[in-house]
């Protein structure tokens, strides 16, 4: 049997010291440095003395730390004196049941002996079993943990053992119950002091942890902070130097559009677009001109070759390309042969007109209005000759004017504003993130301030110092 083991007081706390005890008069508030400038919080004026109590969140933090690791060493040094206890006790335990296996078993009838024999077995290896647990000294949070959790289910593994072979310790084994009974009870009572070793060292390092969760968020917070400090920077840069660009694009396109090219240019492409404007008249008057020979160009398609089914759509959709037509074979040909050429592309379309005008005034195509469809065709057959020079003066107006123009200027001047538009809008784009990255950094300033005067509070709860805490922002 293992010696008694004192359940008095196992872990001893240190005495935290009152605010006014230790600080000199000094007292506690923020003290944090963000963008080149003091966050100062409720603490009066600072002492030069008190500066001696500043600190940076890294130095809290380690500061912190050791003070775990104190915390831990004491109860590890306090879980000691109870494994070595369970050592000792595990190893009378199984000498217990070497006994109780040497032991003869007794029985005023032998036919009941095989069983108490087998459940003395059972007994006996289930005993070996446990006692032979290695129980490793706890050198850290987490192995305390495990040694508590591993000392609860051997507690619990000796009482299914004792439970369930009870009657055979108090009916053929009485010399060993109260030994088993006292050691198993040792084992309990070590499970509670360990429980309470660990609970006590928990409720002791909780101002230890509170405060280093604390400290961590200030931290994240702080580091947020100068993540956005060089963000807007580097903004603001990106900025002035968009702005500076934007100067030279427009200093260059205002000078392009104050030449004389540019201007003479810029007239070119009024006259343009109003010949421009001409043409879609003159292709709008073909249009509804013949509109009123439609239904009979259609009738005459029925049946017809593939060339002139083509003429007849053409002269159905978009009437204006025969003319059109005429002027580009004009451009192909020699200018002895132009006039005859052109004459010869609008006389075929001419002599299409004249037959489809014959057919429906020979009734060979029938028409509600025949005798107004073929005055249509009077006139648009009379009209051909004025139509094509008409046709060939704006398709001539508008290519001497095409070549007139300076492509060049005018690209330059095309590609300055579309880099002027896109820098603009780029920029706008950086003042408003700017502007939104500016107002959540002063958010989090504020929230700074409030997350270092809880680092400070609590670092007086954990320490009984008083510490100001300093984080810079650059």
């Amino acid at each position: 049997m293992s010696p008694p083991l004192s359940f008095g007081s196992l872990f001893k706390r240190k005495e935290k010291r009152s605010p006014d005890a230790d600080t000199s008069g000094k007292s506690s508030g923020t003290h944090a440095v963000v963008g080149g400038e003091e966050i100062e919080g409720t603490r009066p004026t600072i002492s030069k003395n008190e500066y001696e109590n500043e600190m940076t969140i890294t130095d809290a933090l380690d500061l912190l730390k050791r003070m775990e690791d104190e915390k831990v060493g004491d109860m590890s040094r306090n879980l000691m004196p109870v494994r070595q206890a369970l050592e000792n006790t595990l190893l009378t335990i199984g000498k217990l049941a070497e006994e109780m296996e040497n032991e003869k078993v007794k029985v005023e009838d032998e036919k009941f002996k095989p069983s108490v024999e087998s459940s003395r077995n059972i007994l006996v290896s289930s005993l070996k079993k446990e006692s032979s647990s290695d129980f490793q000294a706890p050198a850290s949070i987490q192995e305390a943990r495990i040694f508590q959790a591993r000392l609860q289910s051997l507690v619990d593994r000796f009482g299914d053992v004792s439970g369930s072979h009870s009657k055979l310790l108090t009916t053929f084994m009485k010399k060993h119950t109260g030994k088993v009974k006292g050691e198993f009870d040792t084992i309990s009572s070590l499970e509670k002091r360990t429980s309470k070793i660990i609970d006590s060292f928990e409720e002791d390092r909780l101002p230890v942890t509170e405060c280093i969760t604390v400290l961590g968020k200030t931290s994240q917070l702080a580091d947020s902070i100068q993540q956005q400090e060089y963000d807007i920077k580097r903004l603001k840069d990106e900025i002035s130097r968009l702005e500076a660009e934007d100067q030279d694009l427009n200093k260059k396109l205002v000078g392009l559009e104050k030449s004389s090219d540019f201007e003479s240019n810029v007239k070119i492409i009024k006259e343009i677009r109003l010949a421009q404007e001409e043409e879609m008249e003159f292709h709008k008057y073909l249009s509804d001109l013949f509109s009123h020979v439609i239904r009979a160009l259609t009738k005459y398609s029925y049946g017809m070759s593939k060339g002139t089914s083509s003429k007849l759509q053409i002269l159905t959709d978009t009437p204006w390309k025969i003319f059109q037509g005429a002027n580009e074979r004009r451009e192909e040909v020699d200018h002895g042969n132009q006039h005859s050429e052109r004459n010869v592309h609008l006389d075929s379309y001419k002599s299409l007109l004249i037959e489809v005008q014959k057919a429906v005034s020979s009734g060979k195509i029938t028409l509600k209005d025949s005798g107004k469809t073929i005055k249509y065709f009077d006139l648009i057959i009379d009209s051909l000759p004025t139509l094509g020079k008409r046709s060939e003066l704006i398709t001539s107006k508008l290519r001497t004017l095409e070549q007139k123009k300076d492509h060049s200027v005018i690209s330059v001047s095309e590609d300055l504003r579309r880099k002027l538009r896109d820098n603009r809008n780029v920029l706008d784009n950086h003042k408003l993130y700017l502007e939104r990255l500016t107002t959540e950094n002063k958010e989090k300033k504020t929230s700074l301030e409030t997350l270092v005067k809880d680092s400070e509070n609590c670092l007086l709860t954990a320490t009984g110092k008083n510490y100001a805490l300093k984080v810079a922002i650059v």
